[in-house]
C-alpha cells in the first residue's frame, strides 16, 4: 500500500501550478517556499511564483527537490521525473541524459562492489618531511670563544 502523500502537486484552472500540503507543518511550508511556491491567501494551497515562466520546468525541479527532502509528493505526470532523468532545459529535450543516467547507475555500481584499501591489509606509503630544514647552529667551540671576549 502506497503511503499517503505528504504534498500533491497538479494544475489549478485560475492559479496555475499549485502544491496542496496534506498537513500543516512549518517544515512542509518552509520547503515549498524554498522550492518557488507561495502561499495563496484564504486557501490551503500554494501557487507556483511567477507562472509565466517555464513552469513545467520548474516545477520538475521543485519535485525533484521536494523528494530529495524526504517529502511523498504526488504530482501530475508532466510533473514528474523518473530518478536519474533531468527536466529538458529550455531550449528542447535533452538527449544525453538516459546516457548520463546510465553512466551514473555504473559508476555507482562499480564503486559498491569495489574492496576498499584499508580492506585489502595495504596502507598508505608514508612520506617524509617536503622542506627540509637550512638551519645550522653553531659548534660549540665558537659560541664558547665568542661568549668569552
Amino acid at each position: 500500500m502506497a503511503e499517503a502523500p505528504h504534498i500533491t502537486i497538479g494544475h489549478h484552472p485560475d492559479a496555475g501550478v499549485v502544491a496542496a500540503p496534506s498537513h500543516d507543518h512549518h517544515v512542509t511550508d518552509h520547503l515549498l517556499r524554498r522550492v518557488g511556491f507561495e502561499p495563496l491567501p484564504d486557501s490551503r494551497l500554494y501557487a507556483l511564483t511567477e507562472p509565466g515562466r517555464d513552469p513545467v520546468r520548474r516545477t520538475q525541479l521543485a519535485v525533484q527537490s521536494l523528494r530529495a527532502a524526504r517529502q511523498n509528493v504526488h504530482t501530475d505526470a508532466a510533473y514528474d521525473l523518473h530518478p536519474g532523468e533531468y527536466p529538458p532545459p529550455p531550449g528542447g529535450p535533452r538527449k544525453e541524459a538516459p546516457l548520463a543516467a546510465a553512466c551514473a547507475q555504473q559508476r555507482r555500481a562499480k564503486a559498491a562492489t569495489a574492496v576498499s584499501p584499508a580492506r585489502t591489509g595495504t596502507t598508505a606509503a608514508q612520506v617524509g618531511p617536503l622542506v627540509e630544514s637550512t638551519h645550522r647552529t653553531a659548534p660549540a667551540v665558537a659560541r664558547q670563544s665568542a661568549h668569552h671576549r
